[in-house]
């Protein structure tokens, strides 16, 4: 029995010394973010108006580019902030959801203020009819546009919906519409055009269009994705260990297990580099589409985020509940995170959060 005691407090003292040297792990890394960053304090280095490999052309009123604090005025969400014609009167709320940042909170919240949800009574009084539309799938099988993304765009065999490209046409007076983009629904990098073409629709018809996105600091992001992982691996009968995956992270150009923030950003469902792109152009390009398509963008900020859709909306507020929440203990070394570190700088995840943390600093 004292065996048995000593090896729990052991065990416990572990957990408890891996805890507080990733918090400190975290401190450190960030701080150390401005003297070895690739994107600068200014962020004067300019942003490329061309696409990674796979994107036919550049945004629509898109610049070629700029530094300093001009570059950050020119965001699409400063914009939006400064707006002070808010609320829009009609318009669609469009919110791309990578994994493990919280984004499960946001799609719930979201999907209250909608037709299907109006007879809840825990909604009464709210008045909110939103039409709501996703479509995305677990399964990936190459990289760009897939069969998936194909029925999020067009529509599916069947015609069950007409896809994105129905779903922003013949609004009427008043109208809400939410759109959730997840897994395999749209990859980004080789869809700038759409999400040019889809503001443009919605705002033809004199409403609003309002994207958002929400992010979370890479190391949590990824501890938290691997306890997911592991849940859903187990449950088909393959358990997922640290060693696995972080070999994810260590290959080249793959579709694997799952994606960095970065990677999902930009690819999608599970693509790791599709591309061959060195981490500077992974970067800038992610920063180029924030800059240009995105409203919202927060960093681990449920309350600002619920409040600029508020303000853009008009709806009245409904208590945001936390969901998809998976308690389990860290299953990783102390080494083992120092190599995660090690190689999200080298994937450019901390150089995204970076620019995202100065980009929109003070906004939401």
């Amino acid at each position: 029995m004292t065996s048995e005691s000593t090896d729990q407090s052991r065990s416990n003292r572990r957990w408890s010394g891996v805890a507080v040297f990733i918090l400190l792990q975290v401190g450190l890394a960030f701080e150390a973010l401005h003297k070895s960053c690739n994107i600068p304090r200014d962020l004067g280095a300019n942003v490329p108006s061309s696409s990674i490999e796979g994107n036919s052309g550049v945004a629509h009123g898109q610049s070629s580019g700029g530094g300093g604090n001009e570059w950050r005025r020119n965001t699409r969400a400063h914009r939006f902030s400064a707006n002070s014609e808010l609320p829009y009167s009609c318009g669609m709320v469009l919110f791309y959801h990578v994994p493990s940042t919280g984004g499960a909170t946001i799609n719930t919240w979201l999907q209250r203020y909608t037709e299907d949800n109006a007879w809840r009574p825990k909604n009464a009084g709210v008045n909110v009819t939103a039409k709501y539309f996703t479509h995305w799938h677990r399964t990936k099988k190459g990289f760009g546009t897939n069969e998936s993304q194909n029925t999020f765009i067009d529509g599916g065999e069947g015609k069950k919906h007409g896809g994105m490209n129905e779903f922003v046409t013949d609004f009427e007076e008043n109208e809400w519409k939410i759109a959730h983009v997840h897994h395999s629904s749209l990859e980004l990098n080789a869809s700038e055009h759409l999400l040019q073409g889809w503001r443009d629709t919605v705002e033809s018809q004199g409403c609003g269009y309002v994207a958002t996105v929400m992010f979370r600091d890479p190391l949590s992001h990824t501890l938290s994705l691997h306890k997911h992982l592991g849940r859903f691996s187990q449950s088909h009968g393959h358990k997922i260990d640290s060693e696995e995956y972080m070999q994810h992270l260590k290959s080249p150009n793959v579709i694997g297990i799952w994606a960095t923030q970065l990677d999902y950003f930009l690819y999608n469902f599970l693509n790791r580099n599709p591309y061959s792109v060195d981490k500077e152009t992974k970067v800038k390009r992610a920063l180029q589409l924030l800059r240009d398509h995105f409203d919202i963008v927060t960093v681990g900020n449920h309350e600002g985020h619920m409040k600029a859709v508020l303000r853009a909306t008009g709806w009245p507020e409904l208590h945001m509940q936390t969901v998809n929440v998976f308690k389990k203990d860290i299953q990783f070394t102390k080494r083992q995170i120092e190599n995660i570190l090690q190689l999200l700088r080298d994937n450019g995840d901390i150089d995204l959060i970076n620019g995202v943390q100065i980009l929109y600093k003070d906004l939401f």
